[in-house]
């Protein structure tokens, strides 16, 4: 059988170096002295050794790597006042972020446009995204289902994040809210939670397509009758009719997002979380400490969506589509401290 072929730590042991150095020898690198360069040497050639190009290829390209070439600008549309600013920060940052980060990644740089002002008529909206070369377009979330943004679509290639746009057809990517709940209400059976109470705002029920109502009502329908919680939809934060579902029901754990005032309410009510009563959060965020939940990974989801947006661009697909595709992202589980394991009835 022919005998294996050399490599760098036959050569280090041959010559009495580390193979680190060999490697920087074959490479001329300043920083090895003439003599040594040649002791390496030596040894490379009575060992016949011959370096592997496809190796050599991905370290140069490791060593030599750069920044990726600018390539165009891609708008990062929102529409909020100014006042709400640091509300948009908190809650969509990191989405912000991790597009920003895969859009430079891929040579394309991401502005933020708003367009909350209401002199901003459709034709001048259209007119400065295209003054400015932006010719992908990813829209955040927006308040409500009757929320929109009106703009000449043909010009660009888009992508929705969420479904709150709702009066547009375009393509969208979003977190997978129905198999998060399904996450969730899976980990609360798991510690002993049987009666499960979902309560949200009906406006954001409406932002995610009933999608957390329908995951709930699925998981409801497959318990003993004894079991079953109604959901609660509400049109605004109203503790009066909380509290009056809450006896109604008596909920083991409660789902949900926005939940800060949950705990005070629940307290007025004599039950203390987790002692009483179990809290999650379907929209778990890094301020959420010591709440169990769904991370939703907005980074990631942002990432997503331009590499969609990018797609797009690249098979120039400008203007609304006939039949836009959705790409859902699922999120993952964290434990918290308003959880715990409960006694067996």
């Amino acid at each position: 059988m022919p005998s294996s072929p050399s490599t760098m730590q036959d050569i280090a042991r041959r010559a009495g170096v580390h193979a680190s150095t060999v490697s920087r020898a074959l490479r001329n690198d300043p920083r090895i002295t003439p003599g040594q360069r040649q002791k390496i040497l030596r040894a490379a050639k009575d060992l016949d050794y011959r370096s592997n190009p496809l190796v050599a290829a991905l370290m140069t390209a490791r060593r030599t790597r750069s920044v990726t070439p600018y390539r165009a600008t891609l708008g990062f549309l929102k529409k909020h006042a100014a006042s709400e600013a640091a509300w948009f920060g908190r809650t969509y940052g990191q989405l912000f972020s991790g597009a920003h980060a895969r859009a430079l990644a891929q040579g394309y740089h991401l502005e933020e446009f708003n367009l909350a002002d209401p002199e901003l008529t459709p034709r001048r909206i259209t007119e400065i995204l295209r003054h400015r070369g932006v010719h992908g377009l990813l829209v955040a979330p927006l308040h409500s289902v009757q929320d929109s943004i009106d703009l000449d679509w043909s010009h660009f290639c888009t992508v929705a994040v969420g479904f709150s746009l709702q009066q547009v057809p375009v393509s969208r990517v979003a977190h997978n809210h129905f198999s998060g709940l399904t996450l969730a209400t899976r980990h609360c059976r798991g510690l002993g939670y049987r009666r499960l109470g979902l309560v949200l705002q009906e406006r954001v029920a409406e932002k995610v397509e009933q999608r957390w109502v329908a995951a709930a009502l699925l998981d409801q329908s497959e318990q003993p009758a004894v079991d079953r919680v109604e959901p609660l939809l509400l049109d605004e934060w109203d503790e009066p009719t909380f509290a009056t579902w809450f006896r109604k029901h008596r909920p083991e754990v409660i789902l949900g997002v926005n939940l800060n005032e949950v705990p005070h309410w629940l307290g007025r009510l004599g039950c203390r979380v987790p002692r009483d009563v179990g809290l999650v959060s379907l929209d778990r965020r890094a301020s959420d400490r010591g709440i169990a939940g769904i991370d939703q990974d907005y980074a990631r989801v942002g990432g997503n969506a331009v590499d969609v947006m990018i797609g797009m661009l690249h098979r120039n697909e400008r203007g609304l589509p006939d039949q836009p595709a959705t790409v859902l992202s699922d999120g993952t589980w964290i434990d918290g401290r308003s959880l715990r394991v409960r006694r067996k009835r």
